[in-house]
């Protein structure tokens, strides 16, 4: 015969177990940051080689910035990219679809078709989804900071520039 205490052990562990699994039911719904539907601008589609190749290439004349995004979830998901120049106007979209446990980025350039500009890019990404930006110049690589704000779901890129 199984002790009462037994039983309420029982019932407490499937109760916690309940619990667990409604707090990570919102976090696995999230992985797909934004439904294809809301995108607008233009589809970047990069992946590692494409990297390799940006940061290898030896005759770089230009300056811009590589926006990479790394998805930590078993999902895929979608990032949306706007981009700013610094007077605060909007200078275009972007938006990538990211493999389950993939990485994809875009450029600064991306953003106004080559155009020159300096300014910030906000992107909506969801909370398993984390932003890198490299800044590339004739004669040097180096990282920027980013923001990740993880409630809603938002990166910010505060300096970019691509000219």
């Amino acid at each position: 015969m199984t002790s009462k205490s037994s039983r309420d052990n029982s019932f407490g562990k499937k109760a916690l177990w309940l619990v667990l699994f409604g707090l990570l039911l919102p976090a696995m719904g999230s992985a797909q940051a934004v439904s294809p539907p809301d995108m607008d601008g233009v589809e970047i589609v990069r992946d590692e080689a494409d990297l390799k190749a940006e940061v290898d290439r030896p005759d770089r004349d230009l300056v811009d910035t590589i926006l990479a995004f790394t998805n930590l979830a078993h999902a895929a998901a979608r990032v949306h990219c706007t981009a700013f120049n610094a007077n605060g106007e909007n200078v275009g979209s972007v938006w990538l679809a990211i493999p389950a446990n993939g990485m994809r980025f875009t450029l600064a350039s991306d953003f106004s078709s080559s155009v020159d500009f300096a300014g910030h890019a906000r992107c909506r990404t969801g909370p398993r989804i984390l932003g890198t930006a490299v800044l590339l110049t004739p004669s040097a690589i180096t990282d920027l900071s980013v923001r990740q704000i993880r409630r809603p779901g938002m990166t910010v890129f505060p300096t970019i520039a691509a000219y």
